[in-house]
């Protein structure tokens, strides 16, 4: 009892002196139990906060966009490996796109005059095919007696380059060259010559049938492309609005104003270098028939297509005619030929060019290159010429995301009000410098789409001019 009454009588003393926070402190840790509770796991940006505290601000931002840009890849990895195995299917498709783009505008222009939009259709689509059919038949009856009577100075013409190869400053071996030729014609016709002499009947047999089954493949696609583009170009608008209808009615305006931007880029690059192909083929085939070249409309035709091509189309068509040329009326007639093709491609590209092309689309060579080779690689000379305006495409809806994100139009709060109409391109809000961008926002919008949120922006005094020259 004694101890116990001492004890408590000392209590009071101990808690009348002053104590120090740091000696209670450090009792609390030596003699209490541990009663605190660990913090809880970081969330949000106090992650964001631990992460950069610990690893350097490099290589988070470096590990964010491998992250990022391996997404992408993968992505269009799957799409193209998808396009590809499903090719039956997605290159008529495409290529019924591609023509839509230019089927549309006659079928509007009669639909206006109170024509049905089938029979419209029908006239734009089946009249357009005939006109190609005829265009071919005829030109093909020509281009068989020209070549015909050409064909013994084509060979004349061979004969002389490999004489001037052998004894002319390169020094080459005229046998080198031939097998040099013979294997690139070998490897361009995939060894059927080879196969079919090893092979005897039975090889012929397998050519026969090859030949037969790629028949059947282009002829089921050149149906189904005719059917798509017929639809297409009758239905296409109404596939939009279906399409759209599927989607949250907040994403409506973006994905709106992204397929907007998306045909205009589609149409525009197609119809500017159809421009620009049709200009090129007629000056170059009446230059031709001055110069008195044989195959002019046939040349005409292949520089024509060869625009469809950039950067190797035109040179391409233009060392054919140029060789054509050669073999008809020797180096004059060659040299006259190169320089008319230089002269119009050079007018071309300073002129024509900037003018109907610029404000369509802007992809660097480098990207025009690439395209190419991945079109080529897929598809073939098809995918050749359908990669350029695949790669406009995307760098247009790529655009478009980039400034609505500066404009602050893809959040969740401010979707719904976004303008239904493209930012950029041709005819965009932002070029439109008298009046601002808010305001426009409900009236491009459709009825009764959030109205709630029509008036929730400030009006600006007029957007700001924006690099708007493509990704």
């Amino acid at each position: 009892m004694a101890d116990s009454t001492g004890t408590n009588d000392a209590v009071p003393d101990d808690l009348d002196e002053p104590v120090d926070p740091a000696d209670a402190a450090h009792a609390a840790d030596a003699d209490g139990p541990d009663t605190t509770t660990e913090d809880p796991p970081p969330t949000g940006s106090a992650w964001w906060d631990v992460v950069t505290s610990r690893v350097p601000t490099w290589l988070v931002v470096a590990a964010v966009w491998v992250l990022g840009l391996g997404i992408l890849v993968g992505a269009a990895v799957t799409i193209l490996n998808l396009f590809a195995s499903l090719l039956v299917v997605t290159l008529p498709l495409v290529i019924a796109i591609v023509l839509a783009t230019l089927c549309v505008p006659p079928r509007n222009a009669l639909v206006a005059r109170g024509l049905p939009r089938a029979l419209a259709t029908a006239i734009v689509v089946f009249g357009g095919i005939a006109a190609l059919i005829g265009i071919f038949a005829l030109i093909a009856p020509s281009f068989v007696e020209q070549i015909q009577a050409l064909g013994p100075t084509l060979v004349e013409g061979r004969e002389a380059a490999l004489e001037w190869l052998r004894t002319g400053p390169l020094g080459l071996d005229v046998n080198n060259v031939g097998d040099l030729v013979d294997r690139a014609r070998s490897a361009l016709g995939g060894g059927a010559t080879g196969g079919a002499e090893s092979g005897g009947s039975s090889g012929i047999v397998g050519n026969v049938l090859s030949g037969v089954s790629t028949a059947g493949q282009f002829l089921a696609g050149l149906a189904l492309m005719i059917v798509l583009l017929f639809f297409v170009v009758k239905d296409g608008d109404l596939m939009v609005d279906w399409f759209q209808g599927l989607l949250r009615e907040n994403h409506r305006p973006t994905a709106r104003a992204l397929g907007s931007r998306a045909w205009s880029a589609l149409s525009g690059y197609v119809r500017g270098t159809a421009t620009i192909a049709l200009a090129d083929a007629f000056f170059i085939g009446v230059g031709l028939a001055i110069i008195g070249v044989p195959l002019v409309v046939p040349l005409a035709v292949l520089v024509f297509f060869g625009a469809f091509l950039p950067v190797i189309g035109g040179f391409l068509a233009g060392l054919i005619a140029v060789l054509v040329g050669l073999a008809d009326g020797g180096i004059s007639t060659g040299a006259w030929t190169l320089g008319v093709i230089l002269v119009v491609q050079q007018v071309e590209g300073n002129l024509l060019q900037p003018i109907i092309m610029r404000r369509a689309v802007a992809l660097h060579p480098v990207v025009v290159l690439v395209a190419l080779g991945a079109g080529a690689a897929q598809a073939g000379i098809i995918g050749a010429f359908l990669s350029v305006p695949i790669a406009a495409v995307l760098a247009a809806v790529g655009n478009e995301l980039r400034l609505r994100a500066q404009h602050g139009h893809l959040s969740s709060a401010t979707a719904p009000a976004a303008p239904g109409r493209p930012l950029g391109g041709p005819g965009g809000l932002l070029a439109e410098r008298g009046e601002s961008l808010p305001a426009q926002v409900a009236q491009d919008n459709a009825p009764g789409l959030h109205p709630q949120h029509e008036h929730d922006e400030d009006p600006e005094e007029g957007p700001d001019p924006v690099d708007d020259r493509g990704l």
